[in-house]
């Protein structure tokens, strides 16, 4: 009875801090794009963005009374919001071991941030509008993009972990000595943030004009579901740059220690402004032209590729 009623507890525990990380993934999700936009902003020495612009802009899409949908275009805000709220609960921001993290691995977690990227795509080319049309026909690339990086960085969890769990890769990752484990997955942190979220040039414009015939709280929906995939793939990235930062069960434990919560929450706080300052950097420097998407895709292949050398060449030494 005893051990039942501890891991009830420790189930509800667990479901709030699950509920905590939503709310704060919610939350920063705006605040990450806001944050890249004041950078791009202040790099190229034009007038200056408000970090809360993206909130504001959410909140005022909120509040209006768009035109009824019909058909893909009605539905498909709910489902891309839903999606990609479903990745977020699997991608651990500052805790390992909550509830559902036994389904969290690396081909679900890119599996519905792919399906996130879809949807949108599919609702612009159902009402037939060329504007929209033309915008959702850019982003296939970056669809394509995404499928061909993903397979490698599937391939890289497996060989590290033996089946791709995003959890046991990361408690892998914080062993004294991961072996080439944490090189690969540096490699891999880069070579996700270059092929997964929409921080191109270009990509504003293009998600812009694919919700031209959407307004009120679809429009809402949408655009914060296009900040949500932005967090999830930033924390993705974080975790594996930065594993040690996470907190984790020791000694037996469900559940991480409460007393290594706040440092946790400030560590994904830090890893994700200090990943948001790298893209603006890497948007002036590396993609600071259209041309710049084939670049990105030929370097995340590069460093997906490299990632899974660097871990094949460590068991062969081993």
């Amino acid at each position: 009875m005893m051990v039942s009623w501890a891991m009830m507890s420790a189930g509800i525990v667990g479901c709030a801090l699950l509920a905590v990380h939503l709310v704060l993934m919610v939350a920063c999700a705006p605040l990450a794009r806001g944050l890249l936009a004041a950078g791009m902003a202040w790099a190229g020495s034009t007038e200056r963005v408000p970090v809360l612009a993206r909130w504001r802009l959410i909140r005022s899409c909120a509040r209006r009374h768009g035109v009824r949908a019909a058909g893909v275009a009605e539905i498909a805000p709910a489902m891309t919001l839903a999606t990609v709220l479903a990745a977020c609960a699997l991608v651990p921001s500052f805790a390992l071991g909550l509830p559902g993290s036994g389904l969290s691995d690396l081909l679900t977690v890119s599996g519905l941030l792919v399906l996130a990227r879809l949807l949108p795509l599919l609702a612009a080319l159902a009402p037939g509008g060329a504007r929209a049309g033309l915008a959702s026909a850019g982003g296939v690339g970056a669809l394509a993009a995404m499928q061909a990086v993903f397979p490698l960085a599937v391939a890289a969890a497996i060989m590290a972990t033996g089946h791709g769990g995003i959890d046991a890769l990361l408690a892998r990752l914080r062993d004294p000595d991961p072996g080439g484990g944490r090189v690969s997955a540096m490699l891999l942190a880069v070579a996700l943030l270059l092929a997964g979220p929409d921080i191109g040039p270009g990509d504003d414009a293009r998600a812009a004009d694919m919700m031209v015939d959407l307004g009120g709280r679809g429009r809402a929906a949408m655009e914060l579901a296009r900040d949500l995939g932005l967090i999830a793939w930033i924390t993705l990235a974080g975790d594996l740059a930065w594993p040690g930062g996470l907190a984790m069960p020791r000694d037996g434990a469900l559940l991480p220690a409460a007393a290594s919560l706040p440092g946790a929450v400030a560590a994904w706080l830090a890893r994700t402004g200090v990943i948001c300052a790298g893209i603006v950097a890497a948007r002036v420097v590396v993609m600071a032209s259209a041309r710049g998407a084939r670049g990105r895709l030929v370097l995340a292949l590069l460093f997906a590729a490299l990632a899974v050398v660097v871990l094949f060449a460590d068991q062969e030494v081993a």
